[in-house]
C-alpha cells in the first residue's frame, strides 16, 4: 500500500490507503473571504518562521502542532456563525446529511462519529472497510477520500436543496479539511473533539441532546 499525498489550497493533505480521517466540510460562503485571508497570512508567516528559526529535526512537530492551531482558528470561527447560511440547524437539512453519511457506512469506510452543527459538519471515518481479512487492499478497486467526500457532499446537496427548495444555489464549500489519524490517541481525541463541538459551540448542555451527533457504541 502507497500512501498519496494531496494538495488543497496551502494545506497539506496526506492520504494513507486504508487510514482512518477526520474530516470537516462547510458551507459555502460560511467564512468571510477577509478571515480566510487573514488565516492564509498568518499559517504562511507561522510556516516561514519554522522552517527559518528552528532545526529541522524539530520542523516536523512543529507544523504539526501549527496545522492543529489553524483548525482550531478555522472551526472557532464557524461556531462563532459569523458569516453566510446555518440552515444546516435545520432538522430537515442535518437528516439528509446523516441519510448519505450512513449510506456508504460499511461499504467505502466505517461510519464512527459525526456531529452536524449550523454551517458544518464533522465526521470520522475509517476505509479499513475496503480491506480484506488480512488487510489488503485492491487499490484497483479502491475509493479514497476525495472520491468518497465527492459522492457524500454531492448527493447530500442535492437532497439538502430538494428539502429546503433551494434551486440553483451552492451547497457546500468546494474544499474541505482532512487530517489522517495516527494512532489511538489521536483517535481518541478527535472522537471527544466531535462529541464536545456542540458543547463548547453553545448548541446544547451535553452531546447526546444533540440529535445530530452520533459516536460509534465502541467509544462510549
Amino acid at each position: 500500500m502507497q500512501n498519496k499525498p494531496e494538495y488543497t489550497r496551502f494545506l497539506p493533505h496526506y492520504h494513507p490507503v486504508a487510514a482512518t480521517f477526520f474530516v470537516t466540510f462547510r458551507l459555502h460562503g460560511s467564512l468571510p473571504k477577509e478571515f480566510l485571508e487573514y488565516l492564509a497570512a498568518w499559517y504562511g508567516a507561522e510556516k516561514e518562521r519554522i522552517a527559518n528559526e528552528l532545526p529541522s529535526d524539530k520542523q516536523e512537530k512543529a507544523l504539526a502542532l501549527l496545522q492543529r492551531d489553524y483548525f482550531r482558528k478555522f472551526d472557532h470561527a464557524l461556531d462563532q456563525c459569523i458569516s453566510g447560511p446555518v440552515f444546516l440547524n435545520e432538522a430537515v437539512a442535518a437528516c439528509r446529511v446523516v441519510e448519505q453519511l450512513t449510506r456508504f457506512d460499511g461499504e467505502w469506510y466505517h461510519l464512527l462519529a459525526y456531529t452536524v452543527m449550523p454551517n458544518h459538519v464533522h465526521i470520522l471515518l475509517d476505509f479499513s472497510s475496503q480491506a480484506d481479512e488480512d488487510g489488503v487492499v485492491d487499490i484497483t478497486k479502491y475509493k479514497n477520500l476525495d472520491f468518497v467526500m465527492g459522492r457524500v457532499k454531492g448527493a447530500s446537496a442535492r437532497y439538502v436543496n430538494l428539502a429546503l427548495k433551494r434551486t440553483g444555489k451552492d451547497c457546500w464549500q468546494p474544499e474541505y479539511h482532512d487530517r489522517y489519524i495516527r494512532d489511538k490517541r489521536h483517535l481518541l481525541a478527535a472522537v471527544d473533539y466531535i462529541k464536545q463541538n456542540v458543547v463548547s459551540a453553545g448548541i446544547c448542555m451535553h452531546w447526546r441532546d444533540h440529535p445530530f451527533t452520533w459516536i460509534h457504541d465502541k467509544f462510549w
